[in-house]
């Protein structure tokens, strides 16, 4: 075998070992030895490896379970050391100054601390149990027929503690044409999935990939449970590299070639009173189906989600969760990361249950033509801006379309914006914009057809102003009594899933600046559409379920809102809030008793 091993001493003079009391990759004295490997074909690829069989090791920020083989991409530096790089990203092994502190591999430079020494080892030291692997799949090339091969002839230990260190060497296109052997090769897959159990892309989501692929079957509800809740949690991108096996799958599904135009992606808890509106204006508008995540309602939603999945309208994905996680993005990744049905789309938009995607009545009646012309311009992805609708005065809620009750607007000013992208090439999205898949970027329209930007975006949400042909219609604060219904719900942070209320009076200054007419300006573009939108409604209430199940939210948030308004005024009473500020919600208050009263 042409390998060549190496001991590896760290900035300080300690050599590298594993504290087998701990598990942890450290530098000292009295620990196991540890061997860098290298195949003489690709020196720019190394293995730390046990010279003694143990089960797995880590290191700190390596961002991978602990395994028996850890790898790494190397960087010759200057008087013969190097520095070792993480596989997936610009992260280097790092050695502190205190011995046996577990070595950390978080730094984003090469300074001294990272820095090692290769003391090359007796040519008649024994290879470690792991050698053979790597020259197995080094030695033919390190791409995805080497990995293929290796995977099928492997015994299950060795595939189960080596494949991830193996994955994370392979480059983008390699992954990609990796993805499609799992596509393609059922005994591939069906190895993996039961052999690398701890990766929950390859053992759960690949194998509902390829069988989708295949049949391409609708779905019409799912429900997860708590054992999905660790979707909330992971960085998909933004600071550190996302899981390896989460790469691979962003990859691979750029080989998907959808059937359809386009979908909305929401997420919705205890906006019921809402869902048949939102549901017919899209559809009205050309969208092709709803993927719709919810969770935890208590206001009815369930029953009209049910019978709206039941008919077909909308897939519900019940994220149900059971842990404190952030809910958005757990629906986020379970919605574009794991249901595939997803990918048959070409276009997706992520939208709440309070923004409506408005097209100008004068140049557009549907989104087809409007999507079509974005991406024969070159678009992976449409920035709308948003426009913030106003509650014109209105005090209760009305069981009337909310674009046709809210015809006042803020004055242009918010350069916010929402996204629509192409489903294939973002596995996950934030509510703002996409997680484009790993380290590619793309080009983002605004919606004259105008490029924003081109790089990988980030926390970015911001674009030009531009209300040309499109925006986002964004009915926030609404009357008064959704404003205190929508501070009563939790928000899809990391609050306890079960929580039911949660009175926070959350904008209370911009609800009541904006408020009345003085500050904002009239805006009815959307009139034109009403007609078609009364329509969809009535077409979609003539299911007797679908009415029953609208009716029953509708009188459930009437007998509720009464109580939860005089809560609200209680809590902002005892608040500690500016004086005429709460003296501008008691007038508000007083004049929706006096309302009420009648």
């Amino acid at each position: 075998m042409e390998l060549s091993l190496s001991a590896l001493k760290d900035w300080h003079g300690r050599y590298l070992g594993i504290d087998i009391s701990k598990g942890h990759l450290v530098s000292g004295n009295g620990i196991i030895s540890t061997r860098m490997v290298r195949h003489n074909d690709r020196p720019d690829l190394a293995f730390l490896l046990a010279l003694e069989n143990i089960q797995s090791f880590s290191c700190a920020s390596y961002n991978a379970p602990a395994s028996p083989i850890l790898s790494f991409r190397v960087v010759q530096m200057d008087d013969s050391k190097i520095a070792l790089r993480h596989p997936l990203e610009e992260r280097y092994l790092s050695s502190e100054p205190r011995e046996l502190q577990q070595l950390i591999c978080d730094r984003k430079s090469v300074a001294g601390w990272e820095q090692f020494t290769v003391e090359l080892t007796p040519q008649d030291e024994p290879l470690p149990c792991w050698a053979q692997a790597i020259n197995d799949v080094v030695g033919n090339g390190m791409n995805a027929c080497a990995l293929r091969r290796w995977c099928l002839r492997a015994d299950n230990q060795t595939l189960a503690g080596a494949f991830g260190a193996f994955l994370c060497l392979l480059t983008r296109d390699e992954m990609e044409r990796f993805g499609a052997f799992l596509l393609e090769d059922a005994d591939l897959l069906e190895r993996l999935r039961c052999t690398v159990s701890d990766d929950y892309w390859i053992s759960s989501v690949f194998p509902k990939l390829a069988s989708w692929c295949r049949e391409r079957e609708p779905l019409s509800h799912i429900r997860l449970d708590g054992s999905t809740d660790f979707l909330g949690q992971i960085d998909y991108g933004v600071e550190r590299a996302p899981p390896a096996g989460l790469i691979l799958l962003g990859q691979t599904r750029r080989l998907i070639e959808p059937r359809k135009r386009a979908c909305v992606l929401a997420t919705a808890r205890n906006e019921g009173i809402y869902l048949l509106e939102w549901v017919a204006w899209h559809r009205m508008i050309g969208f092709d189906h709803i993927f719709l995540c919810s969770n935890n309602n208590t206001d009815g939603s369930n029953e009209l989600l049910g019978t709206l999945a039941r008919h077909g309208i909308i897939t519900w994905i019940d994220t149900n969760p059971e842990s404190p996680t952030r809910i958005q993005a757990k629906s986020y990744s379970a919605a574009l990361a794991c249901t595939p049905q997803m990918l048959d789309y070409r276009w997706t938009l992520v939208a709440d249950l309070d923004e409506f995607l408005a097209l100008d009545w004068k140049h557009y009646r549907h989104i087809g033509p409007f999507f079509d012309l974005q991406e024969a311009r070159g678009a992976d992805a449409i920035a709308f801006s948003w426009v913030m609708m106003t509650p014109d005065s209105q005090l209760q809620h009305r069981d009337i379309p909310m674009v046709s009750r809210f015809q006042r607007r803020e004055p242009p000013e918010n350069v916010l914006v929402k996204t629509a992208f192409q489903t294939r090439l973002a596995p996950f999205s934030h509510a703002h914009h996409p997680q484009w898949a790993y380290q590619h970027s793309f080009r983002t329209f605004d919606t004259r057809g105008k490029l924003l930007h081109t790089e990988q975006s980030g926390h970015q949400a911001i674009g030009q102003l531009s209300e040309k042909n499109s925006w986002i219609g964004h009915y926030f604060h609404k009357s008064l009594e959704e404003y205190v219904w929508k501070c009563s719900r939790p928000r899809g942070g990391t609050t306890s899933p079960q929580t039911a209320t949660q009175m926070e009076a959350r904008f209370l200054e911009p609800f009541i600046d904006f408020f009345g007419t003085e500050k904002t300006l009239p805006d009815a573009r959307l009139t034109p559409f009403f007609p078609a939108l009364e329509a969809e409604i009535n077409h979609l209430r003539s299911f007797p379920d679908i009415r029953e199940a609208d009716q029953n939210i509708r009188l459930g948030f009437r007998q509720k809102i009464g109580g939860l308004v005089s809560q609200f005024s209680q809590d902002i009473e005892n608040s500690h809030r500016p004086t005429p500020l709460k003296s501008k919600w008691e007038e508000l208050y007083a004049q929706y008793n006096e309302m009420a009263s009648h």
